[in-house]
Order: structure tokens, then C-alpha cells, then sequence
């Protein structure tokens, strides 16, 4: 399968689950201290599993509840990207579907359920579909940062103090969905993000949408990134570099 077809069985897999999404109780429990998984995630997951190994036979997927195995292609999944938005009714969350070949990211897919839009890229193409109003992106005089930093229970010093400095450069945006904030990067609604403590299935599809939307993905030491366009880009890699080492 090359990689188109690879995103077109993400994008169906991905708008099936919304369907299923929208018909499950929903029940909550903490997986540590500071997360939680619904019983959504978990159902939603399962899905996802079945439509993309079914799909493409052979392949294996890295998911945030139900483990992960590699082979040629790897699905990463994140079933509800945003559980503690999703499970009060916050409607900033989604489902996140990447697949890479041979260790390579091919095509990644970002649905949100609340605004029926999906974003999607493969072989450099990036492409938005919405069913609800879009408003092209505009500019502003000061970029607009999307960060979830400092997270609770973050083991790294200083990140306040980044934060604080972000302030008086960008308009900051705390929203609690990293592949959300990854696709709205791609799609021109903000200008960068950035997040520490992220995991693979929270940033594949992401970082796929970005790079075929023009933009730049750059890794911060073992669990962080930074992502976007412009000189916002370099200063947010420096700054948080220097907190993670």
C-alpha cells in the first residue's frame, strides 16, 4: 500500500469512530495521578485497531491504551486526544490516526468530532474538510503559541519562566489536545505549539499534517517538540532545549 492508500483507510477508520463515538456511555477512571481514560477511549481504540490491521493485513499499531507492536506499517493511534476536555463536554479534543512505513511517517489524519473537520496529509499534500463554518486564517502582529506548558506533575524546572517570557512575545492558547493544536498549526490558526511530556501517538499525525502544510517539526530531547512557522519556531526550540537537559 503506498501511502495514499494508507490515509484514505486512516480517514475512513477515523470517521467511522466518530460515528461510533457519538453512540457510547461514556465512564471515566484515572490511569495516574494526573490522566484519565473513558471507557470511550478504550472502545474507540479497539475500533481503530480492527479497521486498520483489517485494512491493511499485516500491519501493527502503537495505541495510548491498548499497547503498541511494530512492523512494516505501524499505525499510531490516539482513540481521544483531549479525554479530560472530551469527558466534560469540552469540545476541544479528537481522534488521531498516523501510519509509517518502515519507521518513516507517511500519512497522518486529525478528526474533530465537535466541528466535523478533518485534517489530512500524505506525500506533502495537506488538505482541511469541515462541515461546520471555516474561516480562512488570518494575520495578526503577534504570533499565537499553542502550549499545554507546564503540565502537572512536570518533572522539569523553569518552565514557568518560559511561559511567562511566551506571554509578552505571543498570544498563548493552554488547550489540551496536542494533535488538535498540531492540526490548527497546519491549517494557519496558530502560528506554533509546543508541548514536553507528549508521547508518539500524541504527535505522529501531527507532525505529518505540519511538514506537508510547509511548516516545521522538531523534536526536544525525548518527549517534546516544537512546531510551526517563523522566528516563534526557533526561539520556543532554545528555550526548551535548555529545560530538558
Amino acid at each position: 500500500m503506498n501511502a495514499g492508500d494508507l490515509l484514505s483507510l486512516a480517514e475512513q477508520a477515523c470517521v467511522d469512530a466518530a460515528k461510533l463515538l457519538r453512540e457510547l456511555p461514556v465512564d471515566v477512571a484515572l490511569k495516574g495521578t494526573f490522566d484519565q481514560v473513558s471507557t470511550a477511549d478504550l472502545e474507540v481504540e479497539a475500533f481503530l485497531r480492527q479497521a486498520l490491521t483489517g485494512g491493511a493485513p499485516g500491519s501493527a499499531v502503537v495505541g495510548e491504551e491498548l499497547g503498541a507492536e511494530h512492523a512494516k506499517i505501524t499505525w499510531y493511534v490516539d482513540p481521544i486526544d483531549g479525554t479530560r476536555n472530551f469527558v466534560r463536554g469540552i469540545p476541544l479534543s479528537c481522534i488521531s490516526v498516523a501510519a509509517a512505513v518502515d519507521g518513516e511517517l507517511v500519512a497522518g489524519c486529525v478528526l474533530d468530532p465537535f466541528r466535523d473537520e478533518l485534517f489530512a496529509a500524505a506525500e506533502g499534500v495537506f488538505t482541511v474538510r469541515s462541515g461546520g463554518l471555516t474561516i480562512p486564517p488570518g494575520t495578526s502582529p503577534r504570533p499565537v503559541v499553542l502550549t499545554d506548558i507546564p503540565l502537572p506533575g512536570s518533572p522539569y524546572s523553569g518552565e514557568m519562566e518560559v511561559l511567562g517570557e511566551l506571554m509578552a512575545l505571543a498570544d498563548v492558547r493552554r488547550i489540551y489536545s496536542t494533535a488538535l493544536s498540531l492540526a490548527w498549526v497546519a491549517a494557519g490558526r496558530a502560528d506554533a505549539a509546543a508541548n514536553l511530556g507528549i508521547h508518539p501517538w500524541d504527535i505522529a499525525a501531527g507532525a505529518v499534517l505540519v511538514r506537508s502544510a510547509g511548516g516545521t517539526f522538531r523534536h526536544i530531547g525525548t518527549n517534546g517538540f516544537v512546531a510551526g512557522r517563523g522566528e516563534i519556531v526557533d526561539w520556543l526550540t532554545e528555550r526548551l532545549e535548555g529545560i530538558v537537559k
